[in-house]
């Protein structure tokens, strides 16, 4: 397994590892090659705080910059009374092997990362606070959760299953994966998705505090009489809970794959793309 630590590698590793290089002219620029450049691979990116940008360029390889640590307010020490901080800088910890590559910050502060990737990738992208978690460009199997920010999908191609628990999840796909299902969804924040207007889906949509909008041709199922959820712990000091689902059933272009767009708290628009 290659594992590098920016900011802590010595001088003698640099000049003996092949795993990665700086970038000519930006001294903060890591460039990590895959095992096997001939498939896609999987760059997986895990953050405490801080914003993650991911965009697919021509390349083999993967460049990963980082943009400057979290700062996190905490109280002053009693002995630092007339002393200066000084500030250290993010810091990054990047693993590959077999086609996978594991990117996370070197500091529990975290910090923001701009990463590119080649066009086709597969991605896995989590990140806890600190601000949005975009996408452009990036081909691939897409799963991103952004725990206190919205999600920005822009131009990306293939499978995405995207979550926001606050913020809004924003997706624009030029191609999907037949037959792959998928699910954009947030607890507080609007759904806004757009697919190709030949996209042959079944669609499960629902706002509990909002309302749902597309320009679509959707075929809604028949409202059957559904069973309500119940749940009844009270035997137990718990309490009785009983939920309808209020979830809108359809297909376009005579249905495919299971497609979810939910929100608790937002509204959700359901776009045709051009």
């Amino acid at each position: 397994m290659k594992r590098i630590g920016f900011f802590v590698v010595t001088l003698a590793a640099l000049l003996t590892t092949r795993a990665f290089v700086f970038a000519q002219g930006d001294a903060d620029r890591l460039t990590v090659p895959f095992s096997d450049p001939s498939r896609p691979g999987t760059v997986k990116v895990n953050l405490l705080q801080g914003r993650i940008t991911v965009k697919g360029v021509d390349r083999k390889d993967v460049a990963v910059t980082p943009s400057g640590a979290r700062q996190i307010p905490r109280r002053e020490p009693q002995e630092s009374t007339g002393l200066r901080r000084l500030s250290q800088p993010a810091g990054v910890t990047i693993e590959e092997e077999n086609n996978v590559m594991s990117i996370g910050s070197g500091r529990f502060g975290g910090g923001d990362l701009n990463i590119e990737v080649p066009l086709k990738t597969n991605l896995r992208l989590t990140t806890l606070s600190g601000g949005p978690l975009n996408v452009e460009g990036v081909e691939g199997e897409i799963e991103v959760t952004n725990m206190n920010g919205p999600i920005s999908l822009t131009d990306v191609a293939g499978s995405v299953v995207a979550h926001s628990m606050n913020g809004k999840v924003v997706a624009t796909l030029r191609q999907i994966t037949p037959q792959k299902p998928m699910a954009f969804t947030s607890m507080n924040g609007a759904v806004d998705v757009t697919l190709p207007p030949a996209v042959k889906a079944n669609l499960k949509l629902r706002s509990d505090n909002g309302d749902i909008f597309t320009d679509f041709d959707v075929q809604l199922q028949p409202r059957a009489a559904k069973v309500p959820t119940v749940q009844d712990s009270r035997g137990r000091g718990g309490r009785f809970r009983l939920e309808v689902d209020n979830s809108i059933s359809g297909s376009v272009n005579g249905g495919g794959p299971e497609f979810e767009l939910r929100t608790f708290n937002g509204t959700i628009f359901l776009r045709k793309g051009k």
